[in-house]
């Protein structure tokens, strides 16, 4: 009985071998190897595809840039973008609360898709 028992078990090159030899087949061998633009830029179409913000972000981070002239290079990159964040954030939320003002306590978004805009 014990025979059998050892006869019934799966090892890990019973597995794993054949699963190589199958990977070795299937997977396309490259025939020339990539360079770093190849990729880069099918790559970077499909991150621009997936989140199309980040452009628009980019976009408001120049604009800002070029109406800041110079001040604008005392900051880094990581410094701007955080600054333009932080002050399109205030903008919004200051505008949030003036509509929620004006309005009985809707913001003009808020208004128009409760009376069937969009």
């Amino acid at each position: 009985m014990e025979a059998l028992q050892q006869q019934l078990l799966i090892t890990e090159d019973k597995i794993v071998t054949p699963l190589i030899e199958v990977l070795n087949e299937t997977i396309p061998k490259p025939t020339a190897p990539l360079s770093s633009n190849d990729i880069s830029i099918p790559l970077r179409k499909s991150l621009d595809d997936l989140f199309p913000e980040q452009q628009y972000e980019e976009k408001n981070i120049q604009r800002a840039k070029d109406i800041l002239g110079e001040v604008s290079g005392k900051f880094t990159p990581a410094e701007f973008k955080v600054a333009i964040t932080e002050v399109q954030f205030l903008a919004e939320s200051w505008l949030d609360n003036f509509e929620r003002e004006i309005f009985g306590g809707l913001t003009l978004q808020e208004l128009l898709h409760e009376k069937g805009g969009r």
